[in-house]
């Protein structure tokens, strides 16, 4: 008969196994210490004297002492077998089939058993300890990571993809990516802010409801500084707003101002819409003689560009026309009627860069 006196060391990613007073067994076949149990034993035969030779082996692991169905089973035979040198062996459990890795997180007890041969399974099977349950590490069982478990800061994936809603009831900064497909929710009534900061600038999300009078912002800094920044805010002075644009701009409904008058409430005042880009200038002049020169605005002439549309109203009994039109200024001349009559001016002409652009079609 054929049997092990066996000490056994079981180890999970470790690079080496501890001395046996028995002496040096021969080296097991290389495989990848994670997921690998170390075992090592003595054979002997029906005397006690040690074997030595290739012997084919076969090791299974049940949740019993006795009887049962084994969980998981690895032979080692044929140019597999287990090779003893003066009764020492060595193997590495799991090199050849994997082993089972979440029975280890679902079985309180493991035992393992060995068949030498065409022997019968030894007895007793010999009883695991803690140490091959740290294979768990190559697992997180569900529920075990929880909020209290997790340090701050200690999450620190380089992205961060999310599929579903998110809500967060304080700060949240990301340093990478993140997308989310579906809500972001920011606190409910709580404060609650989100701020996006790379190289050239940063976008930041804001949101502070403490009652009806509280605050909500958007701010959008694309290059670090004032010339490029979105900004909404509504606070208790009352709405505050900058918008800028580098590229076009357009609404598909309407455009207007607010102002707020003493008997009539807050009203709408629209913007004027022409089917070309044009910018205009007006103002209020008098006729001296029967003749008026009037100058124009230096900037705005560096904003436009081709001819001016003039027109303009007399503030009397006058007849008047554009006698004379420069580069700077325009003539006016009374046909008839009062000569020192007074009136107003409107100048319009195409915004520089925009010749040609007309009712454009928008896909």
């Amino acid at each position: 008969m054929i049997f092990t006196l066996a000490m056994i060391s079981l180890l999970v990613a470790a690079p080496s196994v501890g001395a046996l007073p028995l002496g040096r067994a021969p080296a097991a076949p290389e495989a990848a210490s994670t997921g690998t149990i170390a075992y090592q034993g003595r054979l002997a035969d029906a005397t006690g004297a040690p074997l030595t030779g290739t012997y084919n082996m076969t090791f299974r692991l049940y949740t019993g002492a006795t009887g049962g169905t084994p969980l998981w089973s690895e032979p080692w035979t044929g140019s597999n077998g287990v090779k003893v040198s003066d009764g020492l062996f060595n193997v590495m459990l799991g090199s050849l089939t994997q082993l089972p890795i979440s029975q280890f997180t679902n079985s309180q007890s493991l035992f393992l058993d060995i068949t030498v041969g065409t022997d019968d399974e030894m007895q007793p099977r010999v009883q695991l300890g803690s140490v091959p349950f740290a294979v768990q590490a190559l697992t997180v069982p569900d529920g075990s990571v929880t909020t209290a478990k997790i340090a701050d800061g200690a999450v620190t994936q380089k992205k961060f993809a999310l599929t579903d809603g998110l809500g967060v009831t304080g700060n949240l900064t990301v340093t990478e990516n993140i997308t989310v497909g579906s809500n972001f929710d920011m606190g409910g009534n709580s404060y609650g802010k989100v701020v996006f900061r790379y190289s050239t600038g940063f976008i930041q999300l804001r949101s502070a409801r403490s009652g009806p009078t509280g605050g909500h912002a958007l701010a959008i800094d694309l290059q670090n500084n004032t010339n490029s920044v979105l900004e909404i805010v509504r606070q208790e002075v009352g709405p505050v707003a900058m918008i800028q644009a580098n590229g076009n701009f357009w609404a598909s409904g309407t455009k207007a101002a607010l102002a707020q008058t003493d008997s009539f409430g807050q009203r709408k005042l629209y913007a004027a819409e022409a089917p070309e880009v044009r910018f205009f200038d007006e103002g209020l002049a008098r006729l001296r003689g029967g003749l008026a020169r009037v100058g124009l605005d230096p900037i705005f002439l560096e904003t436009i560009e081709g001819d001016y549309l003039i027109h303009v109203t007399p503030y009397g009994d006058a007849s008047l026309y554009v006698a004379e039109v420069g580069q700077d200024y325009f003539v006016v001349k009374a046909r008839d009627g009062d000569p020192n009559a007074a009136f107003a001016w409107r100048l319009s002409a195409t915004r520089k860069g925009y010749a040609g652009v007309r009712l454009e079609e928008v896909k």
